[in-house]
This record gives structure tokens, C-alpha cells and sequence, in this order.
């Protein structure tokens, strides 16, 4: 489905019936279709309306000028997307940076927010120190050079970060074989390295909504894996204690992606924090 939403067009898609629920994408300059994949059971499980679309910019939304894609533009481009589908208060699933968006989303938008889960995210740009340690210590030579090139704006084209993004991959789960089977769920993902350049450097260079998080006034539920190397347990802590009555979930088997790793734990955690039956898990 195509969304007209605050002057751009969003692509978007929804898997399920039931209750809707707002799934916010991480991975700047990549798009929802991994995601999509990777949580489209859920929809079933819990019978929930996963709503999935690509940030403006991103993917298969309209690729406007990368100086549009400011993450409080993306906040209010959560809210534009509530109301273009008709929605009273949602549920709302953040994955790694889409977390990041979805506590600032819940902060500025009480009212819209039923509930919110957020999953290895942080509220600061302090995450980025500490993924550059675990990185430094967990890659090896060529995950390493991979890494930094997508940090330090060497890299040249879309299909370069691509590259480095699957060379990567393995540091993202705690048994690193499971990259192979993730990366045929993002198969179809659309890379635009402008925008991821122009996130890290004008946005996450002055990321920080920890003051905003004391006005969350919905149920929350922090996840993280265990192992998780870029936004660490540590951080999970953080925002737990920063958000009024918010519950922690931590992933015992998993690095930054407990939603792949532990899959049915991770549903029947999410089942009981929304007081659904888990259908079939």
C-alpha cells in the first residue's frame, strides 16, 4: 500500500488481523521487508495487525532529499502514518533503531500509544561507544574493516554497504551461524548509503531522548539479548529505569536480535505483556 504521509509517500504493508500494531524498522538507509519476514508469525500468534512501512527515504518509500530524514521527522511520520490508515491508539514495535523512534514516538505522542515494546535499542548516542568495543574485540580483520567503513563514511555506493552490512552480519546474533539463514529474510532489502550517511552524521552524532523518556505514559517492555554487541544490556537497563512502570526482558540466548533467536520465547514474552493468548508458538 502507498501512504501519503506529511508531503512524502510511504510505502507500506500488513500481515495479520486483529489489534493494530505499528512495526518501526531499524537500520538506517535499509527498509522493513526483513522485518516484515522475520515478524510476520507474530501476527498470527497474537493475533495482531502488523503494520510495517519504510521510513521516508528508505527502501520502496519515495526517496526524498536525505536532509528530510531527521529523526524527529520520522517521529511525526509515525503519527502521519496512524492517521492515514484511520487508527485510534496502536500498539508500537521498535526493532534496534526503530526503537530509538518508537520511545521518542511514545514520549511526544501519549495518546496515540496503547503500548510499546522496543527491542536492543538505546535512548543516547552512548551505544556507539560501546558497539565500537565489542566490535573491536568480537570482529574479526575483514567484520572489523567492515564495520568501520560504515561508520566513517567510506564507503562508496549502495552496493558497498550492502557488502559491509552482510559482512557483519554474524556479530549480530550470539551463535553466528544463524546470519546465513537471516540474511536470506533480508534478500530483498533496499540500500541507500546517503541517507544511513546522513543519519550517523547529523542525527545519531546528537542522538540523546533520555530526558523525554519520564513522559512515556503507556506500558512498556524493554527487550534485549544477553550478547547483543551494539545496543547492550546496558543500555536496555537505562531506558527500563528511565521509563515509568516499564518491564525488562533480557534474551539469555541471543545477541541484538532475540525476535530471530529465541522466536517463540520472544512471542510468549510479548503474549504475556499484552495479556494476549499466545495462539500457536
Amino acid at each position: 500500500m502507498q501512504l501519503r504521509v506529511n508531503g512524502t509517500t510511504l510505502y507500506g504493508e500488513s500481515v495479520g488481523d486483529g489489534a493494530p500494531c505499528l512495526c518501526l524498522h531499524g537500520g538506517p538507509g535499509t527498509d522493513a521487508s526483513g522485518l516484515a519476514r522475520t515478524l510476520a508469525p507474530l501476527g498470527a500468534a497474537l493475533g495482531l495487525r502488523l503494520i510495517f512501512y519504510d521510513h521516508r527515504g528508505h527502501g520502496r518509500s519515495e526517496w526524498v532529499p536525505v536532509e528530510q530524514c531527521t529523526q524527529d521527522q520520522l517521529v511525526a511520520d509515525v503519527e502521519g502514518v496512524r492517521q492515514a490508515l484511520g487508527l485510534g491508539a496502536v500498539h508500537v514495535l521498535g526493532i534496534s533503531w526503530g526503537g530509538f523512534i518508537g520511545l521518542m514516538y511514545a514520549a511526544r505522542y501519549q495518546a496515540s500509544v496503547h503500548t510499546l515494546a522496543v527491542v536492543g535499542a538505546s535512548a543516547s548516542r552512548d551505544f556507539m561507544r560501546r558497539a565500537d568495543d565489542n566490535a573491536r574485540r568480537r570482529a574479526t580483520a575483514e567484520q572489523w574493516a567492515a564495520y568501520r567503513a560504515l561508520w566513517d563514511g567510506t564507503l562508496s555506493d549502495d552496493a558497498s554497504f550492502h557488502r559491509a552490512f552482510d559482512t557483519i552480519r554474524p556479530l549480530y546474533f550470539f551463535d553466528p551461524r544463524r546470519a546465513a539463514e537471516n540474511l536470506g529474510a533480508r534478500a530483498d532489502i533496499r540500500y541507500r548509503l546517503a541517507v544511513r550517511k546522513f543519519v550517523i552524521e547529523h542525527e545519531y552524532a546528537r542522538y540523546d531522548c533520555r530526558a523525554e523518556l519520564a513522559r512515556i505514559a503507556c506500558p512498556t517492555l524493554v527487550a534485549v539479548g544477553r550478547h547483543d554487541w551494539i545496543c547492550p544490556v546496558d543500555q536496555a537497563e537505562e531506558i527500563a529505569k528511565l521509563v515509568p512502570g516499564s518491564e525488562l526482558a533480557v534474551f539469555e540466548q541471543s545477541g541484538h536480535s532475540p525476535q530471530v533467536e529465541e522466536g517463540p520465547a520472544f512471542t510468549r514474552r510479548l503474549a504475556a505483556f499484552l495479556g494476549f493468548p499466545a495462539r500457536s508458538i
